[in-house]
């Protein structure tokens, strides 16, 4: 067993104890007054997680207690790994440092392997912001996005390209997914950022592709609306009884679990769909994210948890972008951390398929 894996199986027992001490909220709220924050961007400015963090920061300034000043301060490098590390070394449980996340740094954890330093099921999520997975293809693929069982046989039957940063970013979802409803065809081009490859969409070096759905609505719906591109499936939304149900900002749209009901006639079972499932559960709930380190008390957790429900109310922030907010509803707390536990506790059966999958697939160790 790698060490990445030990830590995530004793990360697991540390989050079942926390949950047998209890998270009680606290009588009193923390008080920030003529305090910094500083919230740790693991990646670079211009991505989306910046994007999440600066957006949130001028209210957080507005609604925790005693108005601190509010920092975000960016450190990239590693698929987030590098500036996870250094949190989870640096940051102590005072309230006075936070990290934001998204996919990548759960993917990071569970793939990452011996450069995996930080504990994540030890930290104190504050809150989970999903964002659904929407899949595009060019349009003269023929795929319309009107029928999917017609589109998904069309795809089948091609031959296509698609990029990713690595075999085990958070491409891997959508690989998994074309994999699993028999798009077998496929040549991955790897070494693309999540910018990089909309660009190849577009120019059609690529002919198949997703967005999350603030990348989406941003980015790449005007393309659909001008025909160049099929805005044809979703992955899907996990809801809180484990069902899969439509994605809540296109609830219109077939979800993968549509898609392979379509074209198999019955719902996905096996190894394969329980990997995928881990990977719904790190990329769409768990999209992108605020945490607080271990040892942070309940006062202070629940102090932060008081203050972003206030920041998502504000009528300013909403106009500011926090209609990307809208659809889907916040996890947070003790309910975040449990997503956290569904997202990167692969047992050890599933854990083995999808790494045999990877080397398989893409002759990629992890």
């Amino acid at each position: 067993m790698t060490q990445s894996r030990k830590s995530i199986f004793a990360g697991i027992g540390i989050f079942m104890l926390g949950l047998s001490l209890g998270f009680a909220p606290a009588a009193n709220a923390a008080d920030f007054s003529g305090k910094t924050v500083q919230i740790i961007v693991p990646s670079k400015e211009g991505s989306g997680t910046n994007r999440y963090a600066r957006l949130l920061q001028k209210f957080m300034e507005k609604y925790l207690p005693g108005n601190p000043a509010v920092l975000v301060v960016n450190k990239p490098g590693g698929a987030f790994v590098k500036g996870s590390n250094w949190f989870q070394r640096e940051a102590k449980p005072n309230g006075l440092m936070l990290i934001t996340g998204s996919s990548s740094m759960l993917n990071s954890y569970v793939f990452g392997g011996k450069k995996i330093q930080y504990k994540l099921l030890t930290w104190r999520p504050v809150i989970l912001s999903p964002f659904g997975t929407q899949f595009l293809t060019l349009r003269k693929t023929g795929v319309e996005g009107k029928d999917i069982g017609k589109d998904i046989r069309i795809l089948q039957k091609g031959a296509w390209s698609s990029g990713g940063k690595n075999p085990t970013s958070g491409e891997l979802r959508s690989f998994l997914a074309y994999d699993l409803l028999g798009i077998k065809n496929i040549t991955p081009v790897f070494g693309l950022s999540t910018g990089g490859r909309r660009k190849a969409l577009l120019r059609g070096e690529l002919q198949l592709s997703h967005d999350n759905t603030v990348a989406y609505l941003g980015k790449s719906k005007k393309y659909v609306e001008k025909g160049l591109l099929s805005h044809y499936m979703t992955l899907g939304y996990i809801q809180p009884d484990g069902t899969i149900g439509p994605d809540p900002a296109f609830p219109n749209k077939p979800t993968f679990f549509d898609a392979y009901k379509a074209v198999y006639g019955k719902a996905p079972s096996g190894p394969g769909w329980k990997a995928l499932l881990h990977l719904m559960n790190i990329t769409v709930m768990s999209a992108k994210s605020l945490w607080l380190p271990a040892g942070t008390s309940d006062d202070i957790l629940n102090t932060y948890i008081d203050a972003m429900k206030k920041v998502l109310k504000d009528p300013e922030f909403i106009k500011h972008g926090g209609k990307e907010f809208e659809s889907y509803p916040q996890s947070f707390g003790s309910e975040a951390a449990k997503i956290v536990k569904n997202a990167v506790s692969f047992d050890e059966e599933t854990y083995a398929w999808i790494k045999k999958w990877i080397k398989k697939k893409y002759d990629h160790n992890i």
